[in-house]
């Protein structure tokens, strides 16, 4: 299948249209939640923390010691969701950087021509 130059340049500029607004919404979607993934872990902490504060305060309570576990777990399976969010957010941002770049090269040899 041989296409001409401008076929080329449309079919690139027709597949960009259609990729470039799915990556910029999954990494808006991404950004999204990392920022919401972060404000968790922060709040993860301040009530793991609180709980340890009140654990040590009042000595009466019940056993929290096994609560402060489970956030503590679950604090550190927010954070590998967040580098895992980061690895992707990184890749997307790769792929919008080679889009932009193969599609000025198209342009530039359509220039040329």
């Amino acid at each position: 299948l041989s296409m001409s130059s401008s076929a080329e340049q449309e079919f690139a500029e027709g597949l960009l249209s259609v990729v470039k607004p799915a990556i910029e919404n999954v990494d808006a979607q991404v950004q999204s939640l990392r920022t919401t993934q972060v404000k968790l872990k922060d709040c993860i902490e301040n009530l793991s923390e609180d709980l340890t504060n009140i654990a040590d305060m009042q000595k009466d309570l019940p056993n929290l010691e096994h609560y402060v576990k489970k956030l503590v777990s679950i604090k550190r399976r927010v954070t590998t969701v967040n580098n895992v969010l980061t690895n992707v957010q990184d890749r997307v941002q790769m792929l919008q950087t080679r889009v932009s770049k193969e599609q000025a090269r198209k342009r530039t040899l359509l220039s040329a021509s």
